[in-house]
């Protein structure tokens, strides 16, 4: 976004990133330790996953790089040292959420589970289990971080004496930016979609009873394209992966026996138990879902284009709206804005706006709504949405008076940023650090070098 490109800034941005990539499912399988801080250890291939985001144009700047990275690494691993010191807890809910969360934006970002699974060579089951020990300690190294900084937060003199203090040609640069309102809802399966839906398994559950395989029946009739291949196995996951409904039937079943019909949210399922361990379940399902008819896409498109009237006649806002109908509960409660998934704001660059979604404003004014318009969304519902095109800003250099809330997201960032660094400075002194071959050349890293030599 700018040319603040100094070693500080690439080791606050790999600090900052590295939460998000080192969570994410990994192709990469290495297990060389490289690092011990305290009572934690930094691996090779933490090192090698994140190298693989960046673009390193001579072996220098690669190894200048892989120095920066580990640097980072080790930071976090202060962190997260310090979290078990201090006690520091996260629950199963909270790690599970977070799954779920960037499960649903990697989806959404390659276009189907079945489109994840492929690139991964793995399943979704299995994708989620490689991230529950790299969330939980994101969420640990996040929580210690909050107790570093506590409830700093900075003023308007600060966030000008920032700005102030950046170089001309430092400058951030804001490419086109848009803001985008929707106010989405879904559209519904009738009672009588739902009742054949239901028919369905429990004329499945009778022939299983009466002796047909259930793998069987779940290749031929299970609508669970991820697992219906698999004789709909779902693996050994963790009960609180599913939702509410689901876990509850299953840990209510014995070894081999068939559950009634489960419903949740994707529709009527049957399921069989394989194995239990504690509160992880092995289970396999055949999912039947309701389908949705033309005429439920039809009432959902006609009360998007009542809300669209009443709007349009200032009956209310778009915001109200959002907030009263919009069943996406990610944007109702901020007046439908969608955000920029890297930082939150709703002032997303035009080129990272989802291609449909371009088009479509693309040929609007701002201040104009679009819709009813069809979308998929990331579990696979069908959902109609009406847009409102609420803001486009030009290609310019930051100012204070356009871009004061980007600004004063760096300045409060930059701020927490050397609280930080002095506490990390701090505890680097106080915690035992190792760093082996070849990293311990590293010229970041040669302060903590010589002082685990002296130790």
């Amino acid at each position: 976004m700018s040319s603040l490109t100094t070693r500080t800034t690439l080791v606050l941005t790999l600090f900052l990133t590295a939460f998000i990539i080192q969570a994410q499912p990994q192709k990469v399988v290495l297990d060389e330790v490289v690092a011990v801080v305290g009572d934690q250890i930094v691996l090779k291939s933490d090192i090698e996953s994140q190298m693989s985001g960046f673009n390193f144009p001579t072996d220098r700047a690669k190894w200048e790089g892989q120095c920066e990275i580990l640097k980072s690494s080790i930071y976090q691993r202060l962190l997260l040292n310090q979290s078990y010191i201090d006690s520091l807890k996260v629950g199963p809910d909270e790690i599970n959420s977070e799954i779920n969360r960037r499960m649903e934006y990697f989806i959404s970002q390659i276009g189907s589970p079945e489109a994840l699974e492929k690139y991964y060579e793995k399943s979704i089951a299995e994708i989620k289990d490689e991230m529950r020990d790299p969330i939980k300690e994101m969420i640990l190294i996040r929580r210690m971080k909050d107790e570093v900084i506590g409830n700093y937060s900075i003023s308007p003199a600060e966030v000008k004496k920032f700005f102030n203090n950046i170089p001309k040609d430092s400058l951030p640069y804001f490419n086109t930016q848009v803001e985008v309102a929707q106010l989405l809802m879904f559209a519904k399966p009738t009672e009588e979609e739902h009742a054949k839906a239901k028919a369905k398994v429990q004329e499945y559950r009778d022939r299983i009873i009466n002796g047909t395989k259930f793998e069987t029946m779940a290749i031929l009739y299970s609508e669970d394209d991820g697992t219906a291949v698999k004789g709909g196995d779902l693996g050994m996951r963790s009960k609180f992966e599913y939702v509410p409904e689901f876990s509850a039937a299953a840990m209510k079943l014995k070894k081999d026996s068939i559950s009634g019909i489960v419903k949740t949210k994707y529709g009527y399922h049957l399921l069989k138990m394989v194995d239990r361990k504690g509160e992880k379940i092995h289970v396999k399902h055949i999912l039947i879902k309701p389908k949705v008819t033309v005429d439920a896409k039809l009432d959902i498109q006609k009360k998007l284009n009542e809300i669209a009237a009443q709007i349009g006649k200032d009956t209310f806002t778009f915001a109200s709206a959002a907030f009263k109908y919009s069943e996406d509960e990610q944007t109702k409660n901020n007046g439908g804005l969608l955000v920029d998934a890297n930082n939150g704001s709703s002032k997303i660059p035009i080129d990272q706006i989802d291609a449909s979604l371009f088009f479509v404003i693309d040929t609007m004014e701002v201040g104009n709504m679009a819709g009813p318009l069809v979308t998929t969304y990331p579990d696979g519902r069908i959902a109609y949405r009406l847009i409102l095109f609420k803001s486009k800003t030009a290609p310019h250099l930051a100012n204070l008076k356009d871009d004061y809330p980007e600004i004063k997201e760096l300045a409060d960032n930059n701020k927490k940023q050397e609280i930080l660094m002095v506490w990390i400075e701090k505890k680097m002194k106080e915690t035992y650090i190792t760093i082996h071959e070849p990293y311990n050349g590293c010229e970041p890293l040669k302060d903590y070098v010589d002082k685990s030599e002296k130790d």
